[in-house]
């Protein structure tokens, strides 16, 4: 019986160094595809974000022109609705800016 786990030894060692040397090569290309796909949903996640962000940022441009035609729009018609006399026809000067 003790031949058997003096045999043993050698039989277990030459195992193991085998199976590190099939198996390391294996796990580190596992390793470097997991690091990839993990890499590859952090650029997803953080491309959503930045095309929110974008988004948001166009949006409250679009509201900020919105109010600005609208402002303008009443200008005009503030402009047009006033008589022609009060727009400088009688030698006072009206500076538009």
């Amino acid at each position: 019986m003790e031949e058997f786990f003096i045999a043993l030894v050698p039989i277990t060692f030459i195992l193991s160094f085998a199976g590190v040397l099939i198996f390391r090569p294996l796990t580190k290309r596992l390793g470097n595809v997991m690091e990839a796909n993990a890499l590859a949903k952090k650029q997803v996640v953080d491309d959503q974000l930045h095309h929110e962000h974008v988004k948001v940022l166009l949006e409250t441009q679009n509201l900020k022109i919105q109010q600005l035609e609208q402002r303008l729009e009443f200008t005009e018609s503030l402009l047009e609705a006033r008589p022609s006399r009060f727009l400088g026809g009688s030698g006072s000067r009206v500076e538009v800016s």
